[in-house]
């Protein structure tokens, strides 16, 4: 996880190929790697070309596939998980699950496999920023942009749902903003993962702000988790901060009602503030029942404001 080792190792592995092709130390440098590796190299099929990103599952970069000529954002998995194979193995299975998703809200994924012991995923290489990163920046957004970019995440949210495929992990840092203006879900496939290492042992840090509070207490899930995760989301994009940030989180999002946002965002919408509220209702049967009625309502709120979000 060292910053650009990846790449060192990437003009590694050039020199080598360089040697070998012009049989330079050819039989030193096959015995070497036969006894380090147990067996000849072999080029990889992604060439990386800069680190973009870097978080607790894993680092992103931005690389050449050799195979199809197209670049694609790569994202590298942590080495403690190699210590957890079923959630690599739920992993591979929930990604290439995802990656049957085609929808210009969700993030297209190419692969998910291995390769010299790393775990990867790689998928269409995105110009933007995250919504994490703007609030970063802005603070806050007003309820008629927050209106309208719902209505996009939602629309993406639906069409998983209707393949009854659930995120488990809805959150600012996890919806891109694009320079085309559209928002792109990233991480469908990894949550579930998470969830498996959490059961193992403490290796993914952080603490929850955005989880269900049947997602918190280990029950099972269904798509109104995400949709308890989409109103923590809208809170914080029209507040600049989670509803529960300070304590014992995961407690505040099974016992505590949420705050009214208008705590911290005078002026907003009672349409927008009823609707995040509910989708914050401890119990999913008190939440909206389907993405698309969330959807409806967005878009509605939207035409409803004015250009100044009033």
């Amino acid at each position: 996880q060292y910053p650009q080792v990846a790449e060192k190792l990437e003009s590694l592995r050039a020199r080598l190929s360089e040697q070998q092709q012009a049989g330079e130390q050819a039989g030193l440098l096959s015995q070497q790697v036969t006894q380090v590796r147990g067996a000849p190299p072999q080029e990889s099929r992604y060439e990386l070309l800069e680190e973009i990103g870097r978080g607790g599952m894993g680092v992103v970069y931005k690389a050449r596939d050799r195979r199809l000529g197209r670049v694609v954002a790569l994202k590298r998995l942590p080495d403690n998980l190699r210590d957890h194979p079923t959630a690599i193995q739920l992993f591979l299975r929930e990604a290439r699950a995802a990656a049957a998703l085609n929808h210009q809200n969700i993030v297209t994924l190419f692969d998910a496999d291995q390769e010299d012991d790393n775990y990867y995923i790689t998928m269409e290489l995105l110009e933007g920023l995250p919504f994490d990163a703007i609030l970063k920046k802005r603070g806050q957004l007003i309820p008629r942009d927050v209106a309208r970019l719902g209505v996009q995440v939602a629309a993406g949210l639906q069409y998983a749902h209707e393949q009854r495929i659930v995120h488990r992990d809805i959150k600012t840092a996890n919806l891109y903003f694009t320079k085309d203006r559209t928002v792109k879900i990233m991480d469908f496939g990894l949550a579930k993962m998470i969830e498996e290492v959490r059961r193992a042992a403490t290796v993914i840090g952080g603490t929850p702000y955005y989880m269900a509070p049947e997602q918190a207490a280990g029950e099972s899930v269904d798509h109104r988790a995400d949709l308890y995760a989409f109103g923590v989301t809208l809170f914080e994009m029209l507040t600049g901060r989670v509803p529960f940030g300070k304590g014992d989180v995961l407690y505040h999002h099974r016992h505590t009602e949420p705050p009214d946002p208008r705590i911290h965002a005078k002026d907003l919408p009672e349409s927008m503030v009823e609707l995040i509220l509910r989708l914050m209702a401890k119990d999913p049967d008190d939440r909206y029942q389907t993405t698309a009625e969330v959807r409806s309502l967005l878009a509605r709120i939207g035409q409803s404001l004015q250009p100044d979000g009033r």
